[in-house]
């Protein structure tokens, strides 16, 4: 009987080839189930966040989804500049493209606030102003505005002695947590900010409202449990038909 040698080279081949691809996919599978993820959480607000798993090779496909309508079809994944709104579950979906077999797997990224000292010192409950009188508070509580229906804390005292700093909204029902926000120029703060190291700070003196200008900083700690607010320099401006300024440096802690 003759052997047809070119018959037996193809057959051979296509044995080797179907052999190789199943191999591969049986890898790509093992590799999927294998895959775990990895992040560099809690991260600074500001900072790059990274999270990525392994390339488990093959024919396959990487799904995630996440906050702030993230998506992505890839293994390494970051995101700079990254800000509360970027906070949350980010979820992967990975599997072949057979669908032979598929990996769910989830992580949370914790964006946590700037912290710092203020560059003053100036006593507890206290105002001091550039040009305008200074404040001594005699009470300084932590409620909720009645009209805003923000978290809020004043300093009251005397006949003039005022102070009131308004949190975004999302503290309306938490904590302030410790670090550094910056202010608003108004307390009306948009629902949709997921940014919420945000304050307004206002008082009123000669009869005039004053407002804190925006992008400055605030510290924002604990002493105990009592909630405390610091700044240094502070720029404010206000109106009664000519525009004014002032700076002041404060201290409130909650009594």
């Amino acid at each position: 009987m003759k052997i047809n040698i070119f018959l037996v080279l193809i057959t051979l081949t296509m044995m080797n080839s179907c052999k190789k691809a199943v191999t591969e996919d049986e890898q790509t599978c093992t590799n999927i189930q294998n895959a775990t993820i990895v992040s560099n959480s809690p991260v600074t607000i500001g900072n790059t966040v990274t999270f990525s798993t392994q390339e488990v090779g093959g024919y396959r496909i990487y799904s995630w989804h996440g906050p702030h309508n993230f998506e992505s079809q890839y293994p390494d994944n970051s995101i700079s500049g990254a800000q509360f709104e970027n906070e949350g579950w980010y979820y992967l979906n990975l599997y072949s493209v057979n669908g032979n077999c598929q990996k769910i797997d989830s992580v949370y990224i914790d964006m946590q606030f700037e912290q710092g000292t203020p560059t003053c010192s100036i006593p507890n409950n206290t105002a001091s102003y550039n040009n305008l009188p200074d404040d001594n508070f005699t009470t300084v509580t932590k409620g909720i505005d009645g009209s805003l229906s923000q978290k809020i804390l004043t300093g009251s005292g005397g006949a003039f002695a005022n102070l009131t700093v308004y949190f975004h909204t999302h503290w309306r029902d938490f904590e302030p947590e410790d670090g550094i926000y910056y202010t608003a120029n108004t307390p009306v703060f948009d629902q949709v900010d997921f940014n919420y190291n945000k304050v307004f700070v206002t008082t009123t003196k000669s009869s005039i409202y004053w407002a804190s200008h925006e992008g400055q900083k605030v510290f924002v700690s604990h002493v105990g449990s009592k909630l405390q607010v610091k700044f240094c320099g502070l720029n404010m401006s206000g109106s009664n038909g000519t525009s004014y300024t002032t700076v002041v440096d404060g201290n409130m802690l909650e009594q």
